[in-house]
């Protein structure tokens, strides 16, 4: 292997201040080989109906109620209309409606295809209506004359759920859905793939814009040959789907960096069960009603005059501030480790707000929702959000994708020091170690030793020379990982006797 070209390395500043205080307990290292749990969905902080409907319907079906209840989210979101917003600020013209992108991450015996059709039954039976209608509708039309044809415009076709159908399809679907849709897609590999049928080229990014636009909501117009200019009002998308653990690893690797995957909740599945042979619980007819009142809710009034956006009451306002602040620290800090998790941290300002709409939405009672979101609502929102969805994030990126840009390398340096045990380590030292630290050329090896710093292993020595980067090992490190210490020099002893009885 003939090693990369040498760069010249910045000196480093710290990415985390790992230094042992007075005082103070030492820093605990984090572990790069950790696979994080598979979180467990929290009593009390769904709406009831949302959180009876899973918890009575998973124990049926012997499945994930988090995946069941995000699923159920998902769709409520969807049939909620977009014209119900929330006014984020008190002082900016940002808005937010309720909508969300759910995947379902989890081998085939997770069952995610039951689940993604429980969850999503009540909003096809509203489809299914209005597809009769329009069919209905369509066939009265295309009996006119001409001339009574000339006077009347044709039958509009109005959805609220789509499955497999091209982009086309689904430009025509949404010219005349402003108030959204759900797209459900049991493989969302498919959907993934067919982004790519034209290749890299401007067919590929006009469909990867179309989808980007989609989840922003808004005004949106696309010029295809053959059918000239397709104006969409509202190109609005709620999303339900499913994918196993490799085919997003490839994904993930393969695809545009351009914040499309950051844009989904990742729920990874929790191990299924055989379920029982039993007549549906109440909550399941709650939960169609529900879906059912949603379609058909109205913006909120204000003195009984003129419609206008939800907003936060003084407390709820002054908690979104709080969180702006911590996803931003959230995402300056993953940023060293973890760019895609970082990216899809960057979403969550808006993310909770849409989450707020639909909280509040399902818990109002009336035709039209009051126009104040209450404290306690958006407390459960913020409470789900951080101890439900960012867990759900973490274990996908860090368990599925790997916990930090480059994983391989930065197991492989970690490992490295386990079985070395140096005080000390320069770029040089990690670029003379296994093969995968020797493919890494030098600024591969300094990012590499920046993440290290970040998850507490290593601090920066300072250094007379500019050019000359140094690091001392957090003696945390060996005590933290002493077992998995004695297992890489295991490892490595039988790797290099082997090689050496292979070649006797």
């Amino acid at each position: 292997m003939i090693a990369k070209a040498s760069r010249k390395i910045a000196t480093p500043t710290a990415a985390n201040d790992n230094t042992p205080k007075p005082d103070i307990a030492p820093v605990r290292p984090v572990d790069p080989w950790l696979q994080r749990k598979h979180p467990p969905m929290p009593d009390g902080l769904l709406p009831s109906a949302i959180e009876e409907f899973a918890r009575s319907q998973a124990e049926i079906m012997g499945v994930d109620p988090g995946g069941l209840a995000v699923s159920a989210l998902a769709v409520c979101a969807a049939a909620i209309p977009d014209s119900i917003t929330i006014k984020v600020k008190r002082y900016d013209d940002w808005q937010e409606s309720a909508r969300i992108w759910a995947a379902l991450i989890g081998n085939p015996s997770a069952k995610k295809s039951p689940i993604i059709n429980a969850a999503s039954r009540p909003l096809r039976a509203i489809d299914e209506k209005l597809v009769r209608e329009y069919l209905d509708e369509k066939r009265k039309y295309d009996a006119l004359g001409k001339d009574a044809k000339a006077e009347t415009y044709p039958p509009k076709q109005i959805r609220v759920r789509i499955e497999d159908v091209t982009i086309e399809a689904t430009q025509e679907i949404l010219r005349d859905s402003t108030q959204g849709v759900l797209l459900v897609r049991d493989e969302l590999s498919g959907w993934f793939g067919s982004m790519e049928k034209y290749g890299s080229g401007k067919g590929a990014a006009a469909d990867r814009s179309f989808w980007l636009q989609s989840f922003n909501g808004g005004s949106y117009s696309v010029n295809r040959v053959g059918r000239g200019v397709v104006a969409i009002d509202n190109l609005s998308v709620s999303m339900l789907g499913g994918i196993q653990p490799e085919p997003i690893r490839k994904i993930a690797t393969d695809a545009a960096d351009d914040g499309l995957l950051q844009r989904l909740f990742p729920i990874v599945l929790g191990p299924s069960s055989v379920g029982v042979d039993a007549p549906p619980a109440a909550a399941v007819g709650e939960y169609s009603g529900l879906v059912q009142r949603l379609h058909t809710l109205q913006r909120p009034m204000l003195g009984g005059m003129s419609e206008v956006p939800l907003k936060f009451d003084a407390a709820g306002q002054a908690l979104r501030q709080e969180l702006s602040e911590k996803h931003h620290e959230m995402q300056a800090s993953w940023e060293i480790i973890n760019k895609k998790l970082a990216a899809h941290i960057g979403k969550y300002d808006g993310l909770f707000a849409r989450l707020c709409v639909l909280w509040h939405c399902i818990e109002s009672t009336s035709a039209r929702p009051a126009s104040v979101i209450p404290f306690d609502t958006t407390n459960r929102v913020a409470e789900f959000l951080h101890e439900f969805l960012f867990p759900h994030a973490l274990a996908f990126y860090s368990n599925v994708l790997g916990l930090s840009d480059g994983h391989d390398a930065l197991l492989a340096t970690a490992g490295w020091i386990l079985a070395h045990q140096p005080e000390k380590l320069t770029v040089r030292d990690v670029r003379r170690g296994d093969r995968t630290m020797r493919e890494m050329d030098d600024e591969e090896a300094a990012e590499v030793l920046r993440k290290l710093d970040a998850m507490a292993w290593i601090d920066p020595i300072p250094q007379v020379r500019r050019d000359s980067v140094a690091y001392s090992v957090n003696p945390e490190v060996y005590l933290e990982f002493e077992h998995r210490a004695q297992q890489e020099k295991t490892r490595r002893a039988r790797v290099r006797d082997l090689i050496a009885s292979s070649s006797s």
